[in-house]
């Protein structure tokens, strides 16, 4: 690692959330990718590094915890004092004690509601759920084992928070390659509710929020069926 960069991306309409980072670090630059919606918080100055070094260790729970510790390496390779950062392992905490799958939501979660109309205009076949995915492996090619390479393990332990039945295998065909990744959707009416008493003590704060907020509501006028009459 000749010097690192640490970047978070956030969609446009999210920038009040990445100013907000960026003060709370004392830190960053923005990046905007031409012909893109999609903006870029980069961090390379020394002090913001280590304040994110020091906030992650401890609190991984993915293979991404390797560039977290390559990342350590390098700060501790370049620390004049005695006191080196510890390399921690990956947090095994219960997931409903603390925000961690609220940020995994923020960046790779999303909500969904549909509904047909039949020929009077009313709601019918009325779905809602979250999906939550993940690509399969961390790294397509890297000398890490293959049990520390695969996201299955953290994407099992969110279906069984979520009392979710299986963690499914999607395969999606792109122009010059095929994706593999892991998804959990909370379909039944017990995922879900297990997701909304959790979001209600660890809110989201990106766009998501309001996104949540909208997909709450839909999934209650689902369950009292008000929408089985034009009124509703």
């Amino acid at each position: 690692m000749l010097y690192p960069v640490v970047k978070i991306t956030f969609v446009k309409k999210d920038a009040p959330l990445a100013e907000k980072i960026k003060q709370v670090l004392i830190g960053g630059t923005f990046e905007y990718p031409k012909d893109s919606e999609y903006l870029n918080l980069l961090f390379q100055d020394l002090n913001s590094i280590q304040k994110i070094a020091v906030l992650l260790n401890g609190k991984m729970r993915t293979p991404k915890i390797e560039a977290l510790h390559r990342l350590i390496d390098w700060l501790n390779a370049r620390s004049n004092n005695k006191s080196k950062l510890p390399k921690l392992g990956l947090d095994n905490s219960s997931l409903g004690n603390n925000p961690w799958l609220t940020g995994f939501l923020e960046a790779d979660g999303n909500f969904y509601c549909s509904f047909d109309l039949d020929t009077q205009g009313i709601a019918k076949t009325v779905k809602n759920y979250m999906r939550i995915s993940q690509k399969q492996e961390y790294k397509i090619s890297s000398d890490i084992s293959k049990e520390n390479n695969s996201n299955f393990q953290i994407m099992e332990k969110i279906r069984k928070f979520l009392d979710v039945k299986i963690v499914n295998e999607i395969k999606r065909t792109k122009k010059d390659y095929v994706e593999l990744s892991y998804e959990v959707r909370t379909t039944k009416k017990g995922s879900c509710d297990i997701l909304i008493n959790y979001l209600s003590m660890y809110p989201l704060f990106s766009s998501k929020h309001q996104d949540f907020l909208d997909w709450h509501e839909f999934y209650r006028i689902r369950l009292s069926k008000e929408y089985r009459d034009a009124r509703g």
